[in-house]
């Protein structure tokens, strides 16, 4: 069966099963997802579409946004360099991939969320429940997980059975729905309740709690049992002005579920101020939990904290502890999350591998931090090459064999990998002109970078745009397109979020958050922060600059001696300084590429160009143009862009064909 698609050019062929597909992981480009069952796939290139993202419908009237209808489009509808959409529903930002999109309101829907609307289309049961004006329709099974909506009573996310709203983002466990009315409740015990509906719990209550949803808080309002402020619905006496979540409402005079402690907890049911063992923060008017062996006293969020957890920003797992051992040295530890000051007295995760990791619990607790992925074995620890014999394998992303050579410094060759100059030991292609070191080379299939929870995937891939450092590159990758940096070039990924910055004294540690200015290039927002508060902030580019370059013109070395990058000049005035290629005024205190045996200096940016990482003679895909294209630069000759009109002064794309004189910029493709 062949189906035109609007996002492809070619014709997409039914493929009802992957047993063709086995040399490594295709992932479909409507959704991100695996490609598992049928699919559509391009006969020309590498592109596939699930049966059923194939078949989405072009426009929808979809309940979430019922002011215009959303239309389909293959990609978000961004300018470069923002390659990223947030769903307007729940929130998740996708790199890549189909959307549904309002051009008026700028309101954006991922796919996930957007078919949710296919569930509740038909004759389903209906719930007309006091805390929402509309009718809610019945959902027993077949819900697409992904969507992270989340149950307006007890906040936990939703799974089946579920009720939702067609007209609004309102969603409701079934269980939530069927909730008693009135209760007693052991936390209130002022006046006598009646319980309707299921028997007491052991307690002797003098009110009833009344359920309420939108309960009218006042300021500083906050459940009794945890001192939050409810988002939920609640239990509440009106008169003593006394409320608790529903999610906190049901539970058992002793409790450790989860078995993360070795003796029981018994709940201490009366409101009080305490300091927490556990985690260190005071609670306020709140019942506690106490451990009468272990002599500590944790609140009912504390007490199911795991024992062990690995974060994605750490290589090894680490462990909560109550407080330091007698003969540990007593010195201040600092949280390696938050960078203030971890109080030891009280409970906090510390690495048993690294001598100074600490974490506050709290700071630990965010679970967008963990690395809970699970994935079998043989898929975490999968080659990427396989060994044919001694000095000899076979590698995924290239069709001949490759051979071990000694070490060898040579600037003339590259890693086709990470494009970066041979210095160690490495593997070549008898055949062709094929190069990967030998660390490139025994790279894992498979791997989990610190920024998301996902595992990714290595790809070989001839130009791709890098969406950590910004640069295009060829070589390796490691992909998923779901994520907010969809390829990560080799280079990007061995960058840890906490390091010594090369040029600079102290620590510097990621924050997504941080909109500073980068104090080398200025141009461009900074991520990598100092710790020590001193100000010095590094863009993701900046830091992805290489220790040494070539300056080249057309292809060719400019210079006999490798450049170095420096962090500051200090021999000459700022008058004197200028780059020896722009022949424009530089400032001595950015970093700058040298040579000191020539006394030649440069900027960075006229150093390594516009695509230093790109090799040259790749193929590029162009799906409007019949023959194959090539990735080229020639400075010697002019050449005029077929798209655009202007010339092509630095690198291009290029028909392989004599006869045809196709040129284009790479970006107007």
């Amino acid at each position: 069966m062949e189906l035109n698609h609007f996002s492809h050019p070619h014709p997409l062929l039914l493929v009802e099963d992957k047993s063709d597909q086995v040399r490594e992981a295709y992932y479909c480009s409507g959704c991100g997802e695996l490609i598992q069952d049928s699919s559509y796939r391009c006969a020309d290139c590498e592109f596939f579409l699930h049966k059923t993202c194939a078949e989405l419908p072009g426009e929808l009237d979809h309940p979430f946004h019922p002011q215009h209808p959303l239309v389909l489009y293959d990609k978000p509808q961004y300018e470069f360099p923002r390659v990223a959409f947030k769903c307007n529903s729940c929130g998740k930002e996708k790199g890549e991939g189909f959307v549904y999109r309002c051009s008026t309101c700028a309101f954006d829907l991922d796919i996930q969320c957007a078919m949710l609307s296919k569930l509740i289309s038909g004759d389903l049961p209906k719930l007309q429940h006091f805390s929402h004006e509309h009718s809610l329709l019945f959902i027993e099974k077949d819900y697409i997980e992904g969507a992270d909506q989340s149950c307006f009573a007890c906040e936990d996310p939703i799974s089946c059975p579920f009720y939702c709203c067609f007209d609004c983002p309102f969603f409701l466990h079934k269980k939530c729905t069927e909730l008693p009315s009135v209760i007693n409740h052991p936390s209130h015990r002022k006046h006598s309740l009646t319980l309707r509906h299921s028997p007491p719990p052991p307690s002797h209550s003098k009110h009833p709690l009344a359920l309420l949803a939108n309960y009218p808080h006042e300021k500083d309002c906050s459940c009794h049992l945890c001192n939050k402020l409810p988002k939920g619905f609640v239990y509440c006496c009106s008169s003593c002005e006394f409320s608790i979540r529903v999610k906190y409402t049901f539970f058992h005079l002793f409790e450790d579920e989860e078995k993360t402690h070795e003796h029981l907890f018994t709940l201490l049911p009366r409101p009080m101020s305490f300091i927490c063992d556990a985690c260190g923060i005071c609670g306020e008017y709140c019942m506690p939990y106490i451990c009468t062996i272990c002599n500590v006293v944790v609140h009912k969020d504390c007490i199911s904290l795991p024992h062990t957890i690995k974060l994605r920003k750490h290589e090894h797992s680490i462990f909560h502890i109550y407080f330091l051992k007698e003969n540990e040295e007593r010195k201040i530890r600092i949280c390696r999350i938050c960078r203030k000051e971890v109080n030891m007295e009280y409970g906090s995760y510390r690495c048993l591998d690294c001598d100074d990791y600490f974490v506050h619990v709290n700071c630990a607790r965010g679970k967008n931090l963990w690395d809970n992925e699970i994935f079998e074995v043989e898929e975490a620890t999968q080659k990427s090459s396989e060994t044919l014999g001694e000095g000899e394998i076979k590698h995924f992303s290239h069709d001949h064999k490759l051979l071990l050579s000694d070490v060898m410094k040579n600037y003339e060759y590259y890693c086709d990998g990470c494009r970066r100059s041979i210095s160690t030991a490495f593997y070549h292609c008898a055949e062709c002109n094929y190069f990967l070191d030998k660390c490139c080379a025994e790279l894992p299939r498979k791997k989990k970078h610190w920024s998301a929870e996902k595992t990714r995937t290595l790809n070989f891939e001839h130009i791709f745009w890098c969406s950590f450092c910004g640069f295009f590159c060829s070589g390796f990758c490691y992909v998923n397109v779901n994520d907010r940096f969809p390829r990560i070039c080799i280079r990007c990924f061995e960058i840890p979020d906490y390091f010594i910055a090369r040029g600079h004294e102290h620590h510097l540690f990621f924050d997504h958050k941080l909109t500073w200015e980068c104090s080398i290039c200025n141009d461009k927002f900074g991520k990598f922060k100092c710790e020590d508060n001193c100000e010095f902030v590094l863009c993701r580019q900046c830091i992805a600059l290489p220790e040494t370059a070539w300056y080249k013109h057309n292809g060719y070395k400019h210079d006999e001696h490798p450049l170095a990058l420096t962090y500051c000049d200090d021999a000459h005035d700022s008058y004197q300084c200028f780059c020896d290629i722009c022949e424009q005024p530089r400032d001595p205190t950015k970093w700058f590429y040298y040579c000191a045996t020539c006394d030649y200096s440069c900027h960075p940016r006229c150093a390594l160009g516009k695509y230093p990482f790109v090799k040259l003679g790749s193929p590029a895909k162009l799906a409007t143009h019949e023959h194959p294209l090539i990735f080229m630069k020639d400075n010697l000759r002019y050449h005029k862009c077929s798209k655009c009109g202007k010339s092509c002064r630095d690198a291009f794309c290029k028909c392989v064909e004599s006869e045809c004189n196709y040129v284009v910029h790479y970006l107007c493709q």
